[in-house]
Protein backbone atom coordinates (compact mmCIF):
# COMPACT_ATOMS: atom_id res chain seq x y z
CA UNK A 1 0.00 0.00 0.00
CA UNK A 2 1.25 3.46 -0.90
CA UNK A 3 0.52 6.14 1.71
CA UNK A 4 0.38 9.81 0.68
CA UNK A 5 0.03 12.26 3.58
CA UNK A 6 -1.24 15.68 2.50
CA UNK A 7 -1.07 18.97 4.34
CA UNK A 8 -4.86 19.39 4.37
CA UNK A 9 -8.16 18.25 2.86
CA UNK A 10 -7.83 20.50 -0.19
CA UNK A 11 -4.42 19.11 -1.12
CA UNK A 12 -5.66 15.55 -0.58
CA UNK A 13 -8.63 16.13 -2.90
CA UNK A 14 -6.49 17.66 -5.65
CA UNK A 15 -3.83 14.97 -5.56
CA UNK A 16 -6.42 12.20 -5.69
CA UNK A 17 -8.15 13.96 -8.61
CA UNK A 18 -4.88 13.92 -10.56
CA UNK A 19 -4.75 10.13 -10.24
CA UNK A 20 -8.27 9.79 -11.65
CA UNK A 21 -7.55 12.28 -14.44
CA UNK A 22 -4.39 10.37 -15.35
CA UNK A 23 -6.37 7.12 -15.48
CA UNK A 24 -8.93 8.64 -17.88
CA UNK A 25 -6.21 10.25 -19.99
CA UNK A 26 -4.40 6.94 -20.40
CA UNK A 27 -7.62 4.98 -21.01
CA UNK A 28 -10.47 7.18 -22.23
CA UNK A 29 -13.11 4.44 -21.74
CA UNK A 30 -12.08 3.71 -18.15
CA UNK A 31 -14.56 2.16 -15.75
CA UNK A 32 -14.51 4.20 -12.54
CA UNK A 33 -15.95 3.21 -9.18
CA UNK A 34 -17.15 6.09 -7.01
CA UNK A 35 -17.99 6.54 -3.33
CA UNK A 36 -20.29 8.92 -1.50
CA UNK A 37 -20.15 10.72 1.82
CA UNK A 38 -18.53 14.01 2.77
CA UNK A 39 -14.91 12.92 2.18
CA UNK A 40 -14.91 12.73 -1.65
CA UNK A 41 -16.84 15.98 -2.23
CA UNK A 42 -13.61 17.95 -2.64
CA UNK A 43 -12.31 15.34 -5.08
CA UNK A 44 -15.49 15.59 -7.16
CA UNK A 45 -15.32 19.38 -7.13
CA UNK A 46 -11.76 19.24 -8.44
CA UNK A 47 -12.74 16.78 -11.20
CA UNK A 48 -15.49 19.21 -12.19
CA UNK A 49 -12.98 22.05 -12.37
CA UNK A 50 -10.57 19.94 -14.44
CA UNK A 51 -13.34 19.13 -16.92
CA UNK A 52 -14.50 22.75 -17.17
CA UNK A 53 -10.94 23.82 -17.95
CA UNK A 54 -10.65 21.05 -20.56
CA UNK A 55 -7.98 19.14 -18.68
CA UNK A 56 -9.88 15.84 -18.88
CA UNK A 57 -12.73 14.36 -20.92
CA UNK A 58 -15.21 11.91 -19.34
CA UNK A 59 -17.37 11.30 -22.43
CA UNK A 60 -16.33 7.66 -22.83
CA UNK A 61 -16.14 6.83 -19.10
CA UNK A 62 -18.45 4.34 -17.38
CA UNK A 63 -19.15 4.68 -13.66
CA UNK A 64 -20.36 2.35 -10.91
CA UNK A 65 -21.13 3.53 -7.42
CA UNK A 66 -20.28 1.58 -4.29
CA UNK A 67 -23.66 1.66 -2.60
CA UNK A 68 -27.10 3.10 -2.09
CA UNK A 69 -29.58 3.25 0.77
CA UNK A 70 -32.47 0.80 0.65
CA UNK A 71 -35.27 1.54 0.25
CA UNK A 72 -34.98 5.11 -1.01
CA UNK A 73 -36.27 7.04 -4.02
CA UNK A 74 -33.76 8.49 -6.45
CA UNK A 75 -35.48 11.88 -6.07
CA UNK A 76 -34.80 11.89 -2.33
CA UNK A 77 -32.13 14.50 -1.65
CA UNK A 78 -30.38 12.07 0.69
CA UNK A 79 -30.14 9.28 -1.89
CA UNK A 80 -26.71 8.58 -3.26
CA UNK A 81 -28.11 8.88 -6.78
CA UNK A 82 -29.08 12.48 -5.98
CA UNK A 83 -25.74 13.07 -4.22
CA UNK A 84 -23.65 11.91 -7.19
CA UNK A 85 -25.61 13.92 -9.74
CA UNK A 86 -25.35 17.03 -7.61
CA UNK A 87 -21.68 16.73 -6.66
CA UNK A 88 -20.13 15.13 -9.75
CA UNK A 89 -22.22 13.98 -12.70
CA UNK A 90 -23.74 17.44 -13.28
CA UNK A 91 -20.22 18.90 -13.43
CA UNK A 92 -18.63 16.55 -15.97
CA UNK A 93 -19.60 15.16 -19.39
CA UNK A 94 -20.18 11.52 -18.46
CA UNK A 95 -23.11 10.12 -20.44
CA UNK A 96 -26.24 9.33 -18.45
CA UNK A 97 -26.46 5.82 -19.88
CA UNK A 98 -22.95 5.12 -18.58
CA UNK A 99 -23.84 6.00 -14.97
CA UNK A 100 -24.68 3.07 -12.70
CA UNK A 101 -25.79 2.99 -9.06
CA UNK A 102 -27.53 0.23 -7.09
CA UNK A 103 -31.26 0.87 -7.42
CA UNK A 104 -32.70 1.83 -4.05
CA UNK A 105 -36.22 1.57 -5.56
CA UNK A 106 -35.85 -2.06 -6.71
CA UNK A 107 -38.72 -4.33 -5.73
CA UNK A 108 -36.41 -7.33 -5.40
CA UNK A 109 -33.08 -6.26 -3.83
CA UNK A 110 -31.54 -9.70 -4.33
CA UNK A 111 -32.14 -9.60 -8.09
CA UNK A 112 -30.89 -6.01 -8.19
CA UNK A 113 -27.60 -7.07 -6.55
CA UNK A 114 -27.15 -9.94 -9.03
CA UNK A 115 -27.93 -7.61 -11.95
CA UNK A 116 -25.44 -5.03 -10.66
CA UNK A 117 -22.66 -7.62 -10.46
CA UNK A 118 -23.38 -8.72 -14.04
CA UNK A 119 -23.22 -5.12 -15.30
CA UNK A 120 -19.81 -4.64 -13.66
CA UNK A 121 -18.60 -7.90 -15.20
CA UNK A 122 -20.01 -6.94 -18.63
CA UNK A 123 -18.15 -3.61 -18.50
CA UNK A 124 -14.82 -5.43 -18.13
CA UNK A 125 -14.44 -4.72 -14.42
CA UNK A 126 -13.57 -1.53 -12.56
CA UNK A 127 -10.28 0.09 -13.55
CA UNK A 128 -10.07 2.46 -10.59
CA UNK A 129 -12.19 2.38 -7.44
CA UNK A 130 -12.51 5.36 -5.09
CA UNK A 131 -13.20 4.52 -1.45
CA UNK A 132 -13.78 6.36 1.78
CA UNK A 133 -13.24 4.76 5.17
CA UNK A 134 -15.66 4.72 8.08
CA UNK A 135 -14.65 5.36 11.67
CA UNK A 136 -15.04 1.64 12.34
CA UNK A 137 -13.14 0.71 9.18
CA UNK A 138 -16.15 0.03 6.96
CA UNK A 139 -15.75 0.47 3.20
CA UNK A 140 -18.91 0.92 1.21
CA UNK A 141 -21.47 -0.49 3.61
CA UNK A 142 -19.33 -3.51 4.43
CA UNK A 143 -19.54 -3.27 8.19
CA UNK A 144 -17.24 -5.03 10.70
CA UNK A 145 -18.18 -8.68 10.95
CA UNK A 146 -16.58 -12.05 11.49
CA UNK A 147 -17.53 -12.96 7.89
CA UNK A 148 -17.67 -10.48 5.01
CA UNK A 149 -19.98 -10.95 2.02
CA UNK A 150 -17.96 -11.11 -1.23
CA UNK A 151 -20.41 -9.75 -3.83
CA UNK A 152 -22.97 -6.95 -4.05
CA UNK A 153 -25.64 -7.52 -1.40
CA UNK A 154 -28.32 -6.06 0.85
CA UNK A 155 -26.98 -5.33 4.32
CA UNK A 156 -28.24 -3.99 7.63
CA UNK A 157 -26.54 -0.81 8.81
CA UNK A 158 -24.95 -0.73 12.25
CA UNK A 159 -26.17 1.74 14.83
CA UNK A 160 -22.84 3.61 14.63
CA UNK A 161 -23.17 4.05 10.87
CA UNK A 162 -26.78 5.17 11.19
CA UNK A 163 -25.74 7.73 13.81
CA UNK A 164 -22.86 8.94 11.63
CA UNK A 165 -25.20 9.37 8.64
CA UNK A 166 -28.05 10.91 10.61
CA UNK A 167 -26.45 14.34 10.18
CA UNK A 168 -27.66 14.24 6.57
CA UNK A 169 -31.28 13.50 7.57
CA UNK A 170 -33.86 15.34 9.63
CA UNK A 171 -33.58 12.77 12.40
CA UNK A 172 -32.06 9.42 13.36
CA UNK A 173 -35.36 7.69 12.57
CA UNK A 174 -35.32 8.96 8.99
CA UNK A 175 -32.07 7.19 8.12
CA UNK A 176 -32.68 3.97 6.12
CA UNK A 177 -31.65 0.94 8.13
CA UNK A 178 -30.42 -1.06 5.13
CA UNK A 179 -28.28 -0.49 2.06
CA UNK A 180 -27.21 -2.12 -1.19
CA UNK A 181 -23.43 -2.31 -1.34
CA UNK A 182 -20.64 -3.81 -3.37
CA UNK A 183 -19.07 -6.73 -1.51
CA UNK A 184 -15.44 -7.03 -0.51
CA UNK A 185 -14.51 -9.23 -3.48
CA UNK A 186 -16.24 -6.84 -5.88
CA UNK A 187 -14.14 -4.00 -4.48
CA UNK A 188 -10.91 -5.99 -4.47
CA UNK A 189 -11.46 -7.01 -8.10
CA UNK A 190 -10.85 -3.39 -9.12
CA UNK A 191 -7.53 -3.04 -10.92
CA UNK A 192 -6.53 -0.01 -8.85
CA UNK A 193 -7.92 1.44 -5.61
CA UNK A 194 -7.54 4.85 -3.98
CA UNK A 195 -8.89 5.43 -0.49
CA UNK A 196 -9.49 8.83 1.10
CA UNK A 197 -9.38 9.67 4.81
CA UNK A 198 -9.78 13.13 6.31
CA UNK A 199 -10.09 14.46 9.83
CA UNK A 200 -9.06 13.42 13.32
CA UNK A 201 -12.11 11.16 13.69
CA UNK A 202 -10.59 8.85 11.05
CA UNK A 203 -7.25 8.60 12.85
CA UNK A 204 -7.92 5.25 14.52
CA UNK A 205 -9.25 3.69 11.32
CA UNK A 206 -6.21 4.92 9.37
CA UNK A 207 -3.77 3.63 11.99
CA UNK A 208 -5.43 0.21 11.93
CA UNK A 209 -5.45 0.17 8.13
CA UNK A 210 -1.73 0.92 8.00
CA UNK A 211 -0.50 -1.11 10.94
CA UNK A 212 -3.22 -3.60 11.81
CA UNK A 213 -3.50 -7.21 10.78
CA UNK A 214 -5.96 -8.30 8.08
CA UNK A 215 -9.19 -8.77 9.98
CA UNK A 216 -12.83 -8.83 8.76
CA UNK A 217 -13.77 -6.97 11.93
CA UNK A 218 -12.01 -4.03 10.28
CA UNK A 219 -13.07 -4.39 6.62
CA UNK A 220 -10.60 -1.76 5.40
CA UNK A 221 -7.68 -4.03 6.36
CA UNK A 222 -8.79 -6.41 3.59
CA UNK A 223 -7.31 -3.85 1.19
CA UNK A 224 -3.87 -5.06 2.29
CA UNK A 225 -4.43 -8.08 0.04
CA UNK A 226 -4.70 -5.86 -3.06
CA UNK A 227 -1.64 -5.20 -5.24
CA UNK A 228 -2.34 -1.52 -6.05
CA UNK A 229 -3.82 0.59 -3.25
CA UNK A 230 -3.01 4.23 -2.54
CA UNK A 231 -4.16 5.83 0.71
CA UNK A 232 -4.58 9.61 0.57
CA UNK A 233 -5.05 11.27 3.94
CA UNK A 234 -4.62 14.69 5.47
CA UNK A 235 -2.38 15.30 8.46
CA UNK A 236 -5.27 15.21 10.90
CA UNK A 237 -6.27 11.70 9.84
CA UNK A 238 -2.68 10.52 9.81
CA UNK A 239 -1.67 12.18 13.06
CA UNK A 240 -0.23 10.11 15.82
CA UNK A 241 3.25 9.47 17.08
CA UNK A 242 5.93 8.93 14.45
CA UNK A 243 9.16 7.14 15.30
CA UNK A 244 12.40 8.07 13.57
CA UNK A 245 15.52 5.89 13.71
CA UNK A 246 18.97 6.98 12.53
CA UNK A 247 21.47 4.12 12.20
CA UNK A 248 25.07 5.29 12.55
CA UNK A 249 28.39 3.54 12.74
CA UNK A 250 28.63 3.79 16.53
CA UNK A 251 25.12 4.70 17.71
CA UNK A 252 21.48 4.27 16.70
CA UNK A 253 19.37 7.32 17.52
CA UNK A 254 15.63 7.30 18.18
CA UNK A 255 13.15 10.19 18.12
CA UNK A 256 9.39 10.15 18.68
CA UNK A 257 7.38 13.02 17.24
CA UNK A 258 3.77 13.70 18.17
CA UNK A 259 1.85 16.65 16.71
CA UNK A 260 5.14 18.00 15.35
CA UNK A 261 6.62 18.05 18.85
CA UNK A 262 9.65 15.97 19.77
CA UNK A 263 8.46 14.00 22.80
CA UNK A 264 11.29 11.48 23.11
CA UNK A 265 14.97 11.14 22.17
CA UNK A 266 17.44 8.38 22.99
CA UNK A 267 20.27 6.34 21.51
CA UNK A 268 21.71 2.86 21.78
CA UNK A 269 24.97 1.29 20.71
CA UNK A 270 25.28 0.01 17.14
CA UNK A 271 25.99 -3.71 17.36
CA UNK A 272 28.53 -5.50 15.17
CA UNK A 273 26.26 -7.90 13.23
CA UNK A 274 23.14 -7.53 11.14
CA UNK A 275 21.19 -9.86 13.41
CA UNK A 276 22.13 -7.96 16.57
CA UNK A 277 21.34 -4.57 15.03
CA UNK A 278 17.90 -5.72 13.90
CA UNK A 279 17.24 -7.35 17.27
CA UNK A 280 18.20 -4.22 19.24
CA UNK A 281 16.09 -1.96 16.99
CA UNK A 282 13.10 -4.30 17.23
CA UNK A 283 13.31 -4.48 21.01
CA UNK A 284 13.47 -0.70 21.28
CA UNK A 285 10.58 -0.12 18.86
CA UNK A 286 8.31 -2.59 20.66
CA UNK A 287 9.13 -0.89 23.96
CA UNK A 288 8.31 2.56 22.56
CA UNK A 289 5.15 1.22 20.95
CA UNK A 290 3.81 0.50 24.45
CA UNK A 291 4.37 4.08 25.61
CA UNK A 292 3.37 6.04 22.48
CA UNK A 293 0.60 5.69 19.90
CA UNK A 294 3.10 5.15 17.08
CA UNK A 295 1.60 5.03 13.58
CA UNK A 296 4.74 4.86 11.45
CA UNK A 297 8.46 4.15 11.66
CA UNK A 298 11.05 5.83 9.46
CA UNK A 299 14.61 4.53 9.34
CA UNK A 300 17.65 6.37 8.01
CA UNK A 301 20.72 4.28 7.25
CA UNK A 302 24.00 4.67 5.38
CA UNK A 303 24.35 2.85 2.09
CA UNK A 304 22.30 2.19 -0.99
CA UNK A 305 18.60 1.50 -0.57
CA UNK A 306 16.45 -0.17 -3.20
CA UNK A 307 12.91 -1.35 -2.49
CA UNK A 308 13.60 -1.24 1.25
CA UNK A 309 16.76 -3.36 0.97
CA UNK A 310 20.02 -1.93 2.27
CA UNK A 311 23.63 -2.51 1.29
CA UNK A 312 26.22 -0.51 3.25
CA UNK A 313 29.97 -0.45 3.81
CA UNK A 314 30.25 0.72 7.41
CA UNK A 315 27.12 -1.12 8.63
CA UNK A 316 26.84 -4.95 8.27
CA UNK A 317 23.95 -4.78 5.80
CA UNK A 318 24.17 -6.61 2.49
CA UNK A 319 20.92 -6.55 0.52
CA UNK A 320 19.17 -6.60 3.90
CA UNK A 321 15.37 -6.31 3.61
CA UNK A 322 15.38 -3.92 6.57
CA UNK A 323 12.02 -2.34 5.78
CA UNK A 324 10.12 -5.64 5.62
CA UNK A 325 11.97 -7.23 8.54
CA UNK A 326 11.31 -4.41 11.02
CA UNK A 327 7.71 -4.08 9.82
CA UNK A 328 7.07 -7.80 10.30
CA UNK A 329 8.71 -7.92 13.73
CA UNK A 330 6.98 -4.80 15.10
CA UNK A 331 3.64 -4.82 13.26
CA UNK A 332 4.18 -1.20 12.22
CA UNK A 333 4.37 0.56 8.86
CA UNK A 334 8.08 1.10 8.09
CA UNK A 335 9.90 3.22 5.50
CA UNK A 336 13.69 3.14 4.95
CA UNK A 337 15.78 5.82 3.27
CA UNK A 338 19.35 7.03 3.04
CA UNK A 339 20.57 8.74 6.21
CA UNK A 340 21.63 11.91 4.38
CA UNK A 341 18.15 12.22 2.84
CA UNK A 342 16.64 11.86 6.31
CA UNK A 343 18.95 14.50 7.75
CA UNK A 344 18.00 16.92 4.97
CA UNK A 345 14.31 16.29 5.64
CA UNK A 346 14.94 16.88 9.34
CA UNK A 347 16.54 20.23 8.55
CA UNK A 348 13.62 21.51 6.50
CA UNK A 349 11.01 20.22 8.94
CA UNK A 350 12.64 21.19 12.25
CA UNK A 351 15.83 23.17 11.58
CA UNK A 352 16.53 26.82 10.87
CA UNK A 353 15.50 26.33 7.22
CA UNK A 354 11.93 25.22 7.94
CA UNK A 355 10.79 28.40 6.17
CA UNK A 356 12.40 27.17 2.91
CA UNK A 357 11.06 25.07 0.06
CA UNK A 358 14.37 23.89 -1.44
CA UNK A 359 17.62 23.17 0.38
CA UNK A 360 20.79 21.15 -0.03
CA UNK A 361 22.34 19.63 3.08
CA UNK A 362 26.10 19.03 2.96
CA UNK A 363 27.39 16.61 5.59
CA UNK A 364 31.12 16.76 6.19
CA UNK A 365 32.67 13.82 7.99
CA UNK A 366 34.74 10.84 6.94
CA UNK A 367 33.42 11.65 3.47
CA UNK A 368 31.14 14.32 2.03
CA UNK A 369 27.48 13.44 1.67
CA UNK A 370 24.28 15.29 1.19
CA UNK A 371 20.55 15.38 0.84
CA UNK A 372 18.52 17.39 -1.63
CA UNK A 373 15.06 18.75 -0.81
CA UNK A 374 12.88 20.11 -3.61
CA UNK A 375 9.42 21.52 -2.89
CA UNK A 376 9.85 20.20 0.67
CA UNK A 377 10.22 16.63 -0.65
CA UNK A 378 13.33 14.45 -0.84
CA UNK A 379 14.67 14.46 -4.39
CA UNK A 380 15.02 10.83 -5.44
CA UNK A 381 15.77 8.81 -8.54
CA UNK A 382 16.01 5.14 -9.47
CA UNK A 383 19.77 5.39 -9.07
CA UNK A 384 22.06 6.78 -6.37
CA UNK A 385 20.97 10.43 -6.45
CA UNK A 386 22.52 12.91 -4.03
CA UNK A 387 26.11 11.63 -3.87
CA UNK A 388 27.35 15.20 -3.95
CA UNK A 389 30.78 14.26 -2.60
CA UNK A 390 31.55 12.65 -5.93
CA UNK A 391 31.37 15.45 -8.45
CA UNK A 392 34.80 16.45 -9.73
CA UNK A 393 36.36 19.76 -8.74
CA UNK A 394 39.95 18.97 -9.83
CA UNK A 395 40.00 17.36 -13.27
CA UNK A 396 43.75 17.75 -13.83
CA UNK A 397 45.96 15.72 -11.49
CA UNK A 398 42.98 15.09 -9.23
CA UNK A 399 43.25 12.89 -6.17
CA UNK A 400 42.18 9.29 -6.64
CA UNK A 401 38.78 8.47 -5.12
CA UNK A 402 37.51 4.99 -4.16
CA UNK A 403 34.51 5.63 -6.43
CA UNK A 404 36.85 5.24 -9.42
CA UNK A 405 37.12 8.90 -10.38
CA UNK A 406 39.85 11.45 -9.75
CA UNK A 407 39.39 14.83 -8.15
CA UNK A 408 36.11 14.19 -6.29
CA UNK A 409 35.00 16.93 -3.91
CA UNK A 410 35.19 14.72 -0.83
CA UNK A 411 38.89 14.06 -1.52
CA UNK A 412 39.46 17.74 -0.71
CA UNK A 413 36.70 18.70 1.73
CA UNK A 414 35.99 15.76 4.04
CA UNK A 415 37.45 15.86 7.53
CA UNK A 416 39.60 12.92 6.43
CA UNK A 417 41.04 15.01 3.59
CA UNK A 418 41.52 18.07 5.79
CA UNK A 419 43.50 16.18 8.41
CA UNK A 420 45.50 14.34 5.78
CA UNK A 421 46.50 17.65 4.19
CA UNK A 422 47.27 19.13 7.61
CA UNK A 423 49.52 16.21 8.58
CA UNK A 424 51.39 16.44 5.27
CA UNK A 425 51.93 20.19 5.70
CA UNK A 426 53.01 19.80 9.35
CA UNK A 427 55.71 17.28 8.45
CA UNK A 428 57.17 19.77 5.99
CA UNK A 429 57.60 22.36 8.76
CA UNK A 430 58.69 20.71 11.94
CA UNK A 431 59.04 24.06 13.69
CA UNK A 432 55.34 24.81 13.34
CA UNK A 433 52.71 24.72 16.06
CA UNK A 434 50.81 22.28 13.90
CA UNK A 435 53.71 19.81 13.90
CA UNK A 436 53.99 20.08 17.69
CA UNK A 437 50.30 19.12 17.96
CA UNK A 438 50.89 15.74 16.30
CA UNK A 439 50.39 12.82 18.68
CA UNK A 440 51.33 9.24 17.86
CA UNK A 441 51.91 10.19 14.27
CA UNK A 442 48.44 11.61 13.66
CA UNK A 443 46.38 14.78 14.01
CA UNK A 444 42.91 15.19 15.46
CA UNK A 445 40.45 17.85 14.40
CA UNK A 446 40.82 19.49 17.79
CA UNK A 447 44.60 19.59 17.43
CA UNK A 448 44.39 21.12 13.96
CA UNK A 449 41.99 23.89 14.95
CA UNK A 450 44.01 24.54 18.09
CA UNK A 451 46.94 25.35 15.81
CA UNK A 452 44.76 27.65 13.69
CA UNK A 453 43.52 29.39 16.84
CA UNK A 454 47.10 29.95 18.02
CA UNK A 455 47.97 31.67 14.75
CA UNK A 456 50.01 28.89 13.12
CA UNK A 457 50.64 30.01 9.50
CA UNK A 458 51.03 26.40 8.31
CA UNK A 459 47.66 25.40 9.74
CA UNK A 460 46.06 28.61 8.44
CA UNK A 461 47.32 27.91 4.90
CA UNK A 462 45.79 24.40 5.01
CA UNK A 463 42.53 25.85 6.30
CA UNK A 464 42.47 28.55 3.60
CA UNK A 465 42.92 25.93 0.90
CA UNK A 466 40.19 23.85 2.48
CA UNK A 467 37.80 26.82 2.47
CA UNK A 468 38.59 27.46 -1.20
CA UNK A 469 37.82 23.87 -2.15
CA UNK A 470 34.65 23.91 -0.05
CA UNK A 471 33.48 27.08 -1.80
CA UNK A 472 34.12 25.53 -5.22
CA UNK A 473 31.75 22.69 -4.43
CA UNK A 474 29.08 24.89 -2.85
CA UNK A 475 29.10 27.22 -5.86
CA UNK A 476 28.56 24.22 -8.10
CA UNK A 477 25.61 23.06 -5.98
CA UNK A 478 24.08 26.52 -6.22
CA UNK A 479 24.37 26.49 -10.01
CA UNK A 480 22.93 22.99 -10.31
CA UNK A 481 20.03 23.15 -7.83
CA UNK A 482 19.38 26.84 -7.15
CA UNK A 483 18.38 26.16 -3.53
CA UNK A 484 16.89 28.63 -1.07
CA UNK A 485 19.67 27.67 1.33
CA UNK A 486 22.60 25.34 1.80
CA UNK A 487 23.05 23.82 5.25
CA UNK A 488 26.40 22.50 6.47
CA UNK A 489 26.67 19.76 9.10
CA UNK A 490 29.46 17.71 10.62
CA UNK A 491 32.42 18.13 12.94
CA UNK A 492 34.09 20.95 11.00
CA UNK A 493 31.00 23.15 11.45
CA UNK A 494 31.78 23.43 15.17
CA UNK A 495 34.07 26.26 14.07
CA UNK A 496 30.97 28.37 13.49
CA UNK A 497 31.75 31.84 12.14
CA UNK A 498 35.42 30.96 11.76
CA UNK A 499 34.25 28.64 8.99
CA UNK A 500 31.33 30.68 7.63
CA UNK A 501 32.94 34.12 7.47
CA UNK A 502 35.80 33.29 5.03
CA UNK A 503 33.57 30.82 3.16
CA UNK A 504 30.84 33.36 2.43
CA UNK A 505 33.41 35.67 0.82
CA UNK A 506 34.02 33.05 -1.86
CA UNK A 507 30.39 32.16 -2.53
CA UNK A 508 28.96 33.54 -5.77
CA UNK A 509 25.65 35.38 -5.46
CA UNK A 510 23.43 36.02 -2.48
CA UNK A 511 23.28 32.52 -1.02
CA UNK A 512 21.77 31.70 2.35
CA UNK A 513 24.50 29.55 3.89
CA UNK A 514 23.92 28.13 7.36
CA UNK A 515 25.35 25.69 9.85
CA UNK A 516 22.91 23.04 11.01
CA UNK A 517 21.24 23.78 14.32
CA UNK A 518 20.18 20.12 14.62
CA UNK A 519 23.48 18.40 13.79
CA UNK A 520 23.36 14.77 14.94
CA UNK A 521 19.63 14.91 15.73
CA UNK A 522 18.62 15.75 12.14
CA UNK A 523 18.71 12.15 10.88
CA UNK A 524 16.29 10.68 13.42
CA UNK A 525 13.93 13.66 13.21
CA UNK A 526 13.86 13.49 9.43
CA UNK A 527 13.39 9.72 9.44
CA UNK A 528 10.28 10.17 11.58
CA UNK A 529 8.81 12.42 8.89
CA UNK A 530 9.41 10.05 5.96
Amino acid sequence: MKVIVCENYDEMSKRAAKIIAAQVTIKSDSVLGFATGSTPIGLYSELGRMYSEEEVDFSEVTTFNLDEYYPIKKSNEQSYDYFMRKNLFSKINVKDENIHLPNGEAEDPQKECEFYEKMIEKSGGIDLQVLGIGRNGHIGFNEPNSVLVPSTHLTKLTENTIKANSRFFDSFDDVPKQALTMGISTILNAKKIIILASGANKRKAVAELINGEINPKNPATMLKTHHDVTLFCDKEAFAGAKLGIDIGGTAIKFAVINNNEVVYKDSIKTEDTEEKIISSITEKVISLKKDYEITTVGIGTPGRIKEGKVTATNIPFKNTALQDIISEKTGLYVVVDNDANCAALGEIEFGSTKDCENIVLVTIGTGVGGGIIMNRQIARSNNNMGEIGHFVIQAKNGRICPCGQKGCWEQYCSMTALLKDALKAAKKDKESILYNNIEDGSLTGEAFFDAVQKGCPVAQKVFDDYIRYLAMGINSLVNIFGPDAIVLAGGVTKQGEKLLEPLKKLIVGDLRLEISTLQNDAGALGAAML
